[in-house]
């Protein structure tokens, strides 16, 4: 996993530093969530304990990250008080209501079994703000949205997964045009609901036995 992090590390680096693209987020007041850049030796201790076995896994595929959690920690679902959770010798009370959602999907499923079947990544590595507010990748400049989630595809070349699974309905359509165009070679599974649909009080028991059914 150490080339998922430096696949994502030298991305970060080439946008932040290309004038060109920094012009056209300006332009539009858009900033770069940079939790990754602020957090590289949680991320890096986070893969290097959970994803240290090779294996066929399914991918929970989302969107990209927000400003209260994965925007935060730099890490995909997982916000500071999921990580707590996860590894042992770190703890931030810091949380957030979709990574909160999978945390109890980690729990149900048990943390060790729970990463021997599932990663966890989002299209777009990185997050978005404008106007003080979360923006997704679809919503950026239609020029940009390329460049922001190209690195998606040589993530999957990585993982090499069983399936992907969709969380929303943009990612679905997002990864069947990928498949079309023969961009992506991996089944796509049938969409789950976003986490942070399933995280609001009625939504959850329902959403929880349909992850628990895919991961299982």
């Amino acid at each position: 996993m150490e080339k998922i992090i430096q696949l994502h590390a030298e991305f970060y680096e080439r946008v932040t530093k290309d004038p060109l693209i920094s012009r056209d987020l300006a332009k539009e007041n858009i900033t770069i969530l940079d939790g990754f850049y602020q957090n590289v030796g949680l991320v890096k201790k986070y893969y290097e304990t959970m994803y240290k076995l090779q294996g066929e896994r399914i991918v929970l595929c989302g969107i990209n990250p927000g400003r209260k959690g994965a925007g935060k920690t730099g890490i995909p679902f997982i916000d500071f008080k999921g990580a707590s959770y996860i590894l042992s010798d770190f703890f931030d009370n810091d949380r957030e209501s979709s990574a909160q959602f999978i945390l109890t999907i980690i729990k149900e499923v048990g943390i060790e079994k729970f990463y021997k079947r599932a990663y966890m990544t989002n299209i777009s590595w990185f997050g978005f703000m404008k106007n003080g507010k979360n923006l997704n990748y679809y919503n950026l400049p239609s020029h940009l949205v390329n460049i922001f989630t190209e690195s998606f595809i040589d993530e999957m070349e990585i993982v090499k997964p069983k399936m992907i699974i969709p969380l929303s309905v943009e990612v679905e359509k997002t990864l069947k045009d990928l498949a079309k165009s023969e961009k992506l070679n991996y089944l796509i599974a049938p969409r789950l609901h976003h986490p942070y649909h399933c995280s609001i009080g009625k939504n959850a028991e329902k959403s929880k036995r349909e992850y628990l059914k895919a991961i299982n």
